[in-house]
């Protein structure tokens, strides 16, 4: 089954590397389920991630429940983080909805403005922040593309760069399945599905 996984996201990663070189919406504007975020996301979503470094070698695993709502022509995304030693972290992203399926979101980790646009299944969100590894701050850039799968969850892979060179790759499964999450992640964050939408204010860093 592992192999399987990892085979699908090589596949995935190298058909990312020709996207640079042709327009988002000419490879897949055609491919359905439509995906849009600012629907997808609202109330609750779950994910489990992992990062693994460009050497193959596997370095975290992590859990994430998502709790969104859409005001005004804004998502309002609160992401929290349970990693595989036990500790957690936030994120909260307020994304602007623009025009023909553009983006624009900022968060506190984030430096400048993510940019992100959604043709078809997919969505391709790029932006850059200062992640804490081995002791120093590092400023990296996140390629991350989320294609919404017929049965619902969503692959969502994210190329992790600096300087031009691929440090590792995020791999994350997105879905509106509670039971794609451990009950420790469930119990850590006292979910509340009827409470779900409530946006918690915290603001910590996430690390791979």
């Amino acid at each position: 089954m592992m192999r399987k996984h990892w085979l699908l996201v090589l596949l995935f990663t190298l058909s990312l590397q020709g996207c640079a070189a042709m327009k988002l919406q000419d490879k897949y504007s055609e491919d359905q389920p439509l995906l849009t975020i600012e629907h997808y996301f609202q109330g609750t979503t779950y994910a489990r991630g992992e990062f693994v470094d460009r050497f193959g070698k596997l370095r975290n695993r992590f859990e994430v429940i998502m709790r969104g709502r859409v005001e005004g022509n804004v998502l309002i995304l609160d992401e929290d983080f349970i990693y595989e030693d036990g500790s957690t972290s936030n994120r909260l992203w307020k994304i602007e909805i623009l025009a023909d399926g553009q983006y624009e979101g900022v968060a506190v980790d984030v430096i400048g403005v993510a940019t992100g646009r959604s043709e078809g299944n997919t969505f391709n969100w790029t932006y850059e922040m200062d992640l804490p590894i081995k002791g120093r701050s590092w400023r990296v850039k996140f390629d991350d593309w989320l294609f919404l799968q017929k049965n619902g969850q969503i692959l969502n892979i994210a190329d992790v760069s600096k300087w031009g060179f691929t440090l590792g790759t995020l791999t994350f499964y997105f879905s509106k399945d509670r039971s794609l999450i451990s009950d420790e992640a469930l119990k850590k964050f006292s979910l509340d599905d009827e409470a779900g939408s409530g946006i918690s204010g915290n603001e910590h860093n996430e690390k791979p």
